[in-house]
C-alpha cells in the first residue's frame, strides 16, 4: 500500500514494507543538456543531433542526473531531523533510457531495518527507491541504507 511520505520519520515511525510515492516531474531538456554539460558531457545527453547515432536514438538524460532528480524529490518534502548519515547505495540500475519530455515518478519503500548494535538511540533503514516514466516502466532503481535517530 503507497501512503503519504512525511519526511519527519524517526526510526519506530517506519517499517518494513512501507510504500511512498515522493515526486513527480517532468524531464525538462534544457536541464537535461546543462546538467550534462556540466557533470557528464557525452553526446547522449548534450548534443541532439549526435544522440540519434547512438544506440538510444535521441537525447537523454544522464544517470548522475537521475539520482539527483530522486535527491531532489525527496528533499522536496524537507529535511529530515532524525536522519544522521547516510551508508550508501547499493544495486544502482539505469533500466531505460528517461529523456527529454518524460514524466518521471518516484516511489521508496522500507525493505530492512534493524536498531544499530553500537549506538541504541539509532538505527539503519534500507530503502528500495523505483523510478517509473508516464509508461509506468523501470528508468532507475536502487537501495540506500540511511542512518536514523530513534527520537530527537
Amino acid at each position: 500500500m503507497t501512503t503519504e511520505f512525511t519526511n519527519g520519520f524517526a526510526f519506530g515511525d517506519i517499517h518494513v514494507g512501507d510504500r511512498w510515492k515522493l515526486g513527480r516531474q517532468i524531464l525538462d531538456r534544457d536541464e537535461v543538456i546543462e546538467f550534462a554539460k556540466r557533470w557528464d558531457p557525452m553526446p547522449m545527453h548534450i548534443d541532439e543531433e549526435l544522440a540519434k547515432a547512438t544506440p538510444f536514438g535521441g537525447l537523454t538524460a544522464s544517470g548522475t542526473h537521475l539520482l539527483a532528480i530522486r535527491i531532489q524529490m525527496l528533499q522536496a518534502h524537507g529535511t529530515n531531523p532524525h536522519v544522521v548519515a547516510s551508508f550508501g547505495y547499493e544495486e544502482v540500475r539505469f533500466l531505460k533510457p528517461a529523456r527529454p519530455g518524460d514524466t518521471l515518478t518516484l516511489f521508496g519503500e522500507c525493505v530492512w531495518k534493524r536498531e544499530s548494535k553500537s549506538q541504541p538511540d539509532r538505527g539503519i533503514v534500507k530503502f528500495k527507491f523505483t523510478m517509473v516514466d508516464q509508461h509506468e516502466e523501470d528508468v532507475l532503481s536502487m537501495l540506500d541504507s540511511i542512518m536514523v535517530r530513534k527520537a530527537i
